[in-house]
């Protein structure tokens, strides 16, 4: 069963006040009044920028923050929006193809390839067939030699022991 109790509004660490996504004019208010210099001319930001602590947000930050964004996310939990690096219209921008010399180039260069391919199966096949025709030409050539030179000894006569 789901629980029924909203966590979101407590006022501990980021779920309570200083989690609100948009500003809030009366603390804003209190603040400007609170401040020495403030330059009435220019309004503060609608978002916050990181900050380093929950108890005082208007504390200064020394040094970079761990990211370049500021807080402004989902209670969800959802990541980050990540800074886009092209438009969303680059992507029906259509490739431009190769020129027709460069294709020409291409099946030329393929079909020599293809040729020079086929020559050296060609060469290799010539060169099996013909040792496959000297190794039959030298078996018959021993077998040959032994059916002239050699004679069966035929033993008839034991020796007695």
């Amino acid at each position: 069963m789901a629980c029924t109790i909203d966590f979101r509004c407590l006022d501990e660490g980021f779920g309570g006040k200083t989690y609100k996504r948009k500003w809030n004019p009366e603390a804003a208010a209190d603040d400007e009044d609170a401040a020495m210099e403030i330059d009435a001319a220019y309004p503060r930001p609608a978002k916050r920028s990181a900050v380093s602590s929950s108890d005082n947000p208007d504390k200064q930050v020394f040094g970079r923050p761990s990211y370049d964004v500021v807080i402004a996310g989902k209670v969800s939990g959802r990541k980050w929006k990540q800074p886009r690096k092209q438009r969303s219209s680059a992507i029906q921008v259509s490739r431009k193809g190769t020129t027709f010399e460069e294709r020409e180039k291409n099946k030329s260069v393929k079909k020599a390839y293809k040729e020079r391919m086929a020559e050296l199966k060609g060469v290799i096949k010539r060169n099996k067939e013909e040792k496959r025709r000297k190794s039959l030409r030298e078996k018959k050539k021993k077998e040959n030699i032994l059916k002239t030179w050699t004679k069966l000894q035929i033993i008839s006569k034991k020796r007695a022991r």
